[in-house]
């Protein structure tokens, strides 16, 4: 009884510690830090939304997708087009981006989810990189931008907020956190459900779940659709913050920063991505000062993979546990 009413007690508990986190989160960045160092924050916090993409589907289906680019720099021109060549209202084209690089990413999956692991990270890595030539053509520059791509503005409100409004650091952090715990928790949810325990069994051995009567491919359909939402959304973030796309949002350096900054993090939980994105975005600004950004970015990435195998998140808590080896431990009944 009282390990059950402890175990009871801790649940609102964490809730509670949460919701603090999260309101303190939103509001004193604001206050306590420079434009400069929230608008690498920002920056930092959509990375890891696209590192937690990546990272999701690496943990719970195995499966590695080097096509993160594709989704999020393509919902960034599918809104900015939708509004200059189709008219729509700012509030209409995200949406309709939005819908259009998930249902892209729907059939993708439909396509390729049944291909060994190896086979299905190039085959990702392919599509993106035929998106990105593709917004290149000549015969399309009309509407990209071509290799200059494009400036992104728009009249009116989205979330009740100016194309200013976005672009001020200031402003955009309470949407950047917010969007954050949103997705991580949804995510984390995804990962406790029946769902996540079906994809985790579906890794581990597809084989002997088809055996078993269970269907290995909707689930796993489902995941990369799941996923590439989060990537559309971190797009769509990105662009309304940063005012511009271009062919290199579609490129494979930022699916590659994606993977880098969720193996820096850890893979395991919402939380390793995130904070491998905010690590990621200030060592990049800070290697840059230092006029060695590819030099430090290697030697950094090894470092972090040898020191934290399961990233920095991972081997904290590893870390914790080995001190509180109980603390993860349900109480005795009495």
């Amino acid at each position: 009884m009282l390990g059950h009413a402890s175990s009871s007690f801790r649940v609102p508990a964490a809730i509670v510690a949460g919701a603090i986190l999260f309101g303190l989160g939103g509001v004193l960045p604001g206050y306590l830090a420079s434009d400069f160092t929230l608008k690498l924050a920002n920056e930092g916090l959509l990375l890891g939304l696209l590192a937690l993409s990546v990272a999701f589907l690496m943990s719970e289906a195995g499966l590695v997708a080097l096509g993160a680019a594709s989704i999020y720099g393509g919902s960034g021109y599918l809104f900015a087009i939708a509004m200059s060549e189709w008219g729509m209202s700012p509030g209409a084209a995200i949406v309709f981006a939005f819908l259009a690089v998930v249902a892209y990413g729907a059939v993708l999956g439909a396509l390729i989810v049944r291909t060994n692991p190896l086979a299905f990270m190039m085959l990702t890595l392919a599509a993106g990189e035929m998106i990105r030539h593709v917004v290149m053509l000549e015969a399309v520059h009309d509407y990209t931008g071509g290799a200059d791509g494009l400036v992104v503005s728009f009249k009116g409100a989205i979330l009740g907020m100016q194309a200013a409004d976005f672009a001020n650091p200031q402003h955009f952090w309470p949407i950047g956190w917010t969007a954050v715990w949103l997705i991580g928790v949804t995510l984390w949810s995804v990962s406790r459900s029946r769902l996540g325990a079906t994809l985790r069994a579906v890794r581990q051995n597809e084989e002997r779940m088809r055996f078993s009567g269970f269907n290995t491919y909707v689930p796993r359909v489902v995941a990369y659709i799941l996923v590439n939402a989060v990537a559309a959304v971190s797009g769509l973030l990105h662009v309304l913050n940063a005012g511009f796309v271009s062919p290199e949002s579609l490129g494979l350096g930022v699916s590659t920063n994606a993977l880098v900054a969720a193996l820096m993090g850890g893979t395991a939980g919402s939380v390793g991505p995130l904070a491998g994105g905010l690590i990621f975005a200030f060592a990049q600004d800070e290697f840059g000062a230092r006029g060695a950004t590819q030099l430090l970015t290697g030697a950094a990435i090894v470092l972090f993979i040898v020191v934290f195998p399961r990233g920095v998140v991972g081997g904290l808590v590893a870390a914790v546990r080995r001190v509180l080896p109980g603390i993860d431990r349900p109480r005795g009944k009495t």
